[in-house]
């Protein structure tokens, strides 16, 4: 249910107080930030369990809001805030086993990896997951998580809901150059493919194929247009990585992790193909639906957005033309999905959709 105002916000919840096996989740468009200290107040007040996150835009049917509230109500099994290497979980994997873990992170978190890794150490494949890195448009990293305990950052919120999850991603983004070997990085930070300077060879690479020779200073201006494709070791799943600046020593911070021995690719894609891959997302997630009666969650990138300008509405249209339900999400920094193996990813620039329907 999307509020354009806190206070409607508010007004509503004291007036429809959730269960104590219930939980109130927020999405906040970044353009309501300032207001998110008021709805912390108010809802300790009404001593009422939530958490949020605020995100660059908030996603309802075929349009993107850059201000206004999200809410979600769901029943959970568990909620915590994870910290790197640290969350406390004590439940039987029987109990939880075909749940949906939703997954709130600090987008723009060097830590991000490694607090999927820590939920991923706890839960393992037992559930779906599904979530999103919040922040804001500007890329700068602040604070954009919150509970009754105020703002997080470099932190992860999750709760289980007893729910299952069909969901499919997509991204669109085609191979230009390439493979490389990863032979040095360090957590979301790119050094060095095939032992040479990885800004270098990326840049060397684009102006190749483009005529256009990268510089640090308009450093993002044409990385939106050339993600990374990687594939870890002992995978064969292509993921998407979103490189976001680069240091005078030529190192590449990108959002999310860059293992090292992986195999990258430059990617590049058009209007086109990227407008492709969101047309048949909502029909291939819905393949194994057991009911009509569904909630559709959609993360989508910023950058991705980014990218696309003002054709993005043509990709809410394409999937919210799939499907019977309306669409509620929101554009994220890192999009999380449980891979074939029931381990936890994080994409960039792609959209994830997730069915949510009773278990």
């Amino acid at each position: 249910m999307y509020f354009s105002n806190v206070n409607t916000l508010i007004e509503y919840i004291s007036s429809h107080k959730p269960q104590p096996h219930e939980e109130l989740i927020i999405f906040v468009g970044e353009a309501s930030a300032s207001e998110t200290p008021q709805l912390i107040n108010e809802l300790t007040y009404l001593n009422v369990s939530f958490m949020g996150a605020i995100f660059p835009r908030l996603l309802i049917k075929e349009h993107a809001y850059t201000e206004g509230f999200l809410l979600k109500q769901y029943p959970i099994l568990y909620k915590s805030v994870v910290l790197p290497y640290l969350m406390s979980f004590k439940l039987a994997p029987e109990t939880y086993k075909d749940c949906t873990a939703l997954i709130l992170a600090d987008g723009l978190s060097s830590e991000y990896q490694t607090l999927i890794n820590t939920v991923y150490n706890k839960l393992g494949p037992n559930v779906n997951y599904i979530g999103g890195g919040s922040g804001y448009y500007d890329m700068v990293h602040r604070p954009c998580l919150f509970t009754e305990k105020g703002f997080l950052q470099d932190a992860l919120l999750i709760c289980l809901i007893p729910m299952s999850c069909q969901h499919t991603v997509s991204h669109g983004w085609n191979i230009l150059e390439g493979p490389y070997h990863i032979t040095e990085s360090t957590n979301n930070v790119l050094s060095t493919l095939d032992h040479y300077n990885a800004f270098e060879v990326y840049s060397d690479a684009i102006e190749a194929h483009e005529g256009i020779r990268l510089y640090q200073s308009d450093f993002f201006l044409h990385a939106v247009d050339h993600p990374f494709g990687i594939i870890p070791p002992q995978t064969n799943e292509l993921i998407v990585r979103d490189p976001i600046s680069v240091n005078e020593q030529g190192d590449i911070t990108c959002i999310a992790d860059i293992p090292k021995d992986s195999s990258l690719y430059i990617l590049h894609g058009d209007m086109d193909s990227l407008l492709l891959s969101s047309l048949n997302i909502a029909t291939q997630c819905s393949l194994n639906l057991s009911t009509d009666t569904y909630e559709p969650l959609l993360f989508d990138c910023i950058s991705r957005a980014m990218f696309m300008d003002d054709q993005f509405t043509r990709e809410l249209y394409n999937i919210q033309s799939n499907l019977d339900c309306p669409i509620t999400g929101c554009l994220c920094i890192g999009e999380i999905t449980s891979q074939s193996n029931g381990e936890p990813i994080i994409h960039n620039k792609s959209t994830v959709l997730c069915l949510l329907q009773q278990a």
